[in-house]
C-alpha cells in the first residue's frame, strides 16, 4: 500500500492504561507489523514494528483514529467504529465515508477518580456522536477530502507535497482539517497512516447520471457523468449559530464553508467549481438572551479595519479575486451591519485600484419577497461577468493535463449564512453545472435566453411549507437558547480551541435554566385564561344558593299578584327585598374576589415571571463555558482600546 495513504482497518486492544493499535490488513508473511503503543495515563505514544499481532475477541475494530485528546489526568483515544459510504472520488474511486459511530477509549481508573475527566469525556463523546454534536463528519483513507480538485492538482504538481501523507500539514488544507488538533499527537509520533483527515460538513454523490443529446452532426448521443457536492466547514472559528458571529482577531469568520461542485466522467475528466460562504467579516456579536431576535452589538467604525483586511487578503491568497455578495436587509439592525460592511469594503478597495475585491449588496428580502425569486436575475446580471471570468477547474483525463483553472471565488453571506445564502449559492451552482457540462461536451451550447428559467422555483408556496418554516424557526430558537452552549464546548474541545491544562480547574459549572419559571408562568397564564372563559360564560361561581326570585325583588312581587296588601305583608315584602339586595351584594363581592384570585393574580404572576426571564435571559440561556471570550469579540475590542463608551454600538 502507498505510504501516503491511511490504513483502512485497525485493531485496538486495551489492557489497563496501555493501548495497542495495529493495521488489520497486513500480509501473513510479514515479519513485523507497524504498531502504535499509547499510554493512556501519561499520553506517551510510541510507533515501532512488532512481531506480535493483535488478536482476540476483546479487540476493537476501527476504521481509523480521529486522534488523542488531553484530559486532566492522562489522555483519551478517539476511534471511528462505524460508517457508511457516501461517495467514490479520485482516479481509483477512493471511498468516502460518513462517520456513524465512534468510541472514546480512556483509562478507567482516571475516569473513576476524576470528576473533571468525566466532564471532559462526556463533552468528547458528544463531539463525535452523530446523534449529538458530531453530525456531518466525513473521512477517506485514500482521497484528500480537505482539498478541492484544483488544490489536489496543485499538490500533485509540487514534488514537496506530492509524496506527503494525507494526514500531513504539508498535504492537507488545515482550514478544513476538522480533527487536526486530535491527530497532531499521532502525526508528531509518526503515526500518519493511523489517522485519516476528517472534514465537518456535507458530502453527497449522484453517480452515473445519464445525459442524452440530440441533433447536430453526430446525431443522438448518451453521456454518463457523476455529480458530487462537498461542503467543508472551517475549523478556525467553528461553532454554533449565535455563539460564533463575525470575525476574530486573526481574520477567521464564523460559519465559513467552502462548497465544491464536482463533475467527473468515466474517461477521467474532472470539472470543479468552488464557492464560499461566511459570516460578515467585522467585529460583531449577537449573543442568545431568550429573545427571538437577540441584541446585535457592532464594533465602532475603524475597529474592524485590520481584521477585515486580514480576512480578505487570506481569501485572495487562497482563491484569487473575490466578489462579496451581501444579502442582508438594508433596514433595521441588518441595515447597520450592511453600512458597516460597505464602509470597510469601500476603504479596502480605495487603498488599491487593483484590489481584486468587489462588494455587492443585494437586499434579498426586499427584492425577492412574496416568492419573486425570478428577480434573482437582477443579481445575476451584476455578477455574470465576474462569474464567467473566474471560470472553473477542468482536468482532462485523456491528456492528464489541467485545461483551465478557477481564478476567483464568489463569497456569499446573509446573517446566519443559511436560507438566503442557500438560494443564491444554489443559483450559482446551477450556472456552474451548466457551464461544466457544456465544457465536457455533455450538454450543447445554450444561448443566454434560457438563463432566466434558472431563477424560478418550481411549485407554489404551500401551507405545508409555511408550517415547515414555522417548525424550523421554533426548533432553531430552542436549540440556540437551550442547547448550543454545551455543543459549543464540545466543538471547542475537539477542534483545540480549548486546551486542557492538567492541574488547572475546568470552568465547567452547573448553569441555571429558565425551564421551570417559564413552565410556571405559562401554566399561570393558561389557568387565568381558562378561568376568565368561565367568568364570561357566567359559571365561574358555580351553583348559587340564592333563587332567581330572591335575587330580584321586583320579580318576587310580580310573582305574587293575589297577595292582600296588609301592613304585615308589606313588612314581610320589605324584609325579603332587603335580604335579596344583601345577597346580591354578597354575590357581586364574591365574584370580584374570585376574579382577583383566579384570573388577575395568576395572570400578573405569569406575566411577571415571563418578564423576569426575558430581562435576565442572557444569564439563563445555555452558555459555552470553555471559551466564552471567543463569542464576545466586540467587548474584547473595547477592552483593547481602553474600554471607552464608544467602543461598540448596540442595535436592537
Amino acid at each position: 500500500m502507498d505510504a501516503r495513504f491511511c490504513f483502512p482497518l485497525l485493531r485496538i486492544l486495551r489492557q489497563g492504561s496501555q493501548v495497542v493499535v495495529q493495521p488489520a490488513v497486513g500480509a501473513s508473511n510479514q515479519q513485523s507489523v507497524e504498531t502504535l503503543l499509547i499510554d493512556l495515563s501519561s499520553g506517551k505514544i510510541t510507533l515501532s514494528p512488532s512481531k506480535d499481532v493483535v488478536r482476540g475477541s476483546s479487540a476493537i475494530n476501527s476504521l481509523g483514529l480521529l486522534g488523542i485528546c488531553k484530559l486532566q489526568k492522562g489522555v483519551a483515544l478517539v476511534a471511528i467504529t462505524s460508517s457508511r459510504k457516501v461517495a467514490e472520488l479520485g482516479p481509483s474511486g477512493a471511498p468516502v465515508y460518513e462517520l456513524m459511530g465512534a468510541t472514546v477509549v480512556s483509562d478507567p481508573a482516571s475516569e473513576r477518580g476524576s470528576r473533571e475527566n468525566r466532564q471532559l469525556l462526556a463533552l468528547l463523546r458528544d463531539a463525535v456522536d452523530p446523534a449529538g454534536s458530531g453530525r456531518g463528519i466525513y473521512f477517506s483513507h485514500f482521497y484528500d477530502l480537505t482539498l478541492s480538485a484544483q488544490r489536489i492538482a496543485d499538490r500533485d504538481a509540487d514534488p514537496a507535497t506530492a509524496s506527503a501523507p494525507l494526514s500531513s500539514p504539508n498535504r492537507a488544507d488545515e482550514r478544513f482539517w476538522y480533527n487536526k488538533a486530535l491527530a497532531t499527537p499521532l502525526v508528531e509520533a509518526g503515526g500518519y497512516r493511523f489517522t485519516p483527515p476528517a472534514v465537518l460538513g456535507f458530502v453527497r454523490q449522484l453517480p452515473q447520471l445519464m445525459f442524452q443529446t440530440s441533433g447536430g452532426s453526430r446525431g443522438s448521443e448518451t453521456h454518463t457523468a457523476t455529480l458530487t457536492l462537498i461542503a467543508r466547514r472551517g475549523v478556525d472559528r467553528a461553532g454554533t449559530r449565535q455563539w460564533r458571529r463575525g470575525c476574530d482577531s486573526a481574520g477567521n469568520v464564523a460559519n465559513f464553508v467552502e462548497t465544491e461542485e464536482m463533475v467527473t466522467t468515466p474517461g477521467g475528466d474532472v470539472a470543479s467549481f468552488v464557492e464560499v460562504r461566511g459570516s460578515i467579516p467585522l467585529l460583531w456579536t449577537q449573543l442568545p438572551n431568550i429573545k427571538y431576535k437577540p441584541t446585535t452589538v457592532i464594533a465602532a467604525p475603524g475597529q474592524s479595519a485590520h481584521i477585515f483586511d486580514t480576512h480578505v487578503n487570506a481569501l485572495k491568497e487562497s482563491y484569487g479575486e473575490v466578489v462579496a455578495i451581501n444579502l442582508i436587509n438594508h433596514k433595521g439592525t441588518e441595515g447597520k451591519l450592511e453600512v458597516a460592511f460597505r464602509t470597510e469594503a469601500s476603504r479596502y478597495c480605495s487603498s488599491s485600484p487593483a484590489a481584486g475585491f468587489r462588494y455587492l449588496a443585494f437586499d434579498f428580502h426586499h427584492e425577492c419577497s412574496k416568492g419573486r425569486y425570478h428577480r434573482l436575475s437582477l443579481l445575476w446580471e451584476k455578477i455574470r461577468d465576474d462569474f464567467d471570468r473566474f471560470g472553473f477547474f477542468l482536468l482532462r483525463g485523456s491528456s492528464g493535463g489541467v485545461v483551465r483553472r478557477q481564478s476567483g471565488v464568489m463569497r456569499t453571506n446573509c446573517i446566519d449564512c443559511l436560507d438566503r445564502t442557500n438560494v443564491v449559492q444554489g443559483v450559482l451552482g446551477r450556472k456552474a453545472l451548466e457551464a461544466m457540462l457544456t465544457s465536457l461536451d455533455i450538454l450543447p451550447e445554450r444561448g443566454t435566453g434560457a438563463m432566466k428559467s434558472g431563477f424560478t422555483r418550481t411549485g407554489k408556496r404551500t401551507f405545508g411549507g409555511v408550517i415547515d418554516d414555522g417548525v424550523k424557526a421554533v426548533v432553531r430558537y430552542y436549540v440556540n437558547n437551550f442547547q448550543d452552549g454545551r455543543k459549543q464546548d464540545a466543538i471547542d474541545l475537539l477542534t483545540g480551541a480549548f486546551t486542557v491544562v492538567p492541574g488547572t480547574a475546568l470552568p465547567l459549572r452547573p448553569q441555571p435554566s429558565p425551564f421551570i419559571p417559564i413552565v410556571v408562568a405559562l401554566a399561570a397564564i393558561a389557568f387565568a385564561a381558562h378561568q376568565a372563559g368561565h367568568a364570561l360564560a357566567g359559571d365561574l361561581l358555580g351553583p348559587m344558593s340564592i333563587t332567581a326570585a330572591a335575587s330580584d325583588p321586583a320579580a318576587a312581587v310580580a310573582a305574587a299578584p293575589n297577595l292582600t296588601a296588609t301592613p304585615a305583608s308589606a313588612a314581610s315584602a320589605a324584609t325579603t327585598a332587603g335580604d335579596a339586595a344583601a345577597a346580591a351584594g354578597d354575590g357581586r363581592g364574591q365574584l370580584v374576589r374570585v376574579l382577583l384570585s383566579q384570573v388577575v393574580l395568576p395572570l400578573v404572576l405569569g406575566l411577571g415571571l415571563l418578564g423576569f426571564v426575558v430581562s435576565n435571559g442572557k444569564h439563563l440561556v445555555n452558555r459555552p463555558q470553555l471559551c466564552p471570550h471567543l463569542a464576545v469579540t466586540v467587548a474584547a475590542a473595547k477592552k483593547d482600546r481602553g474600554g471607552g463608551s464608544g467602543g461598540a454600538k448596540k442595535q436592537q
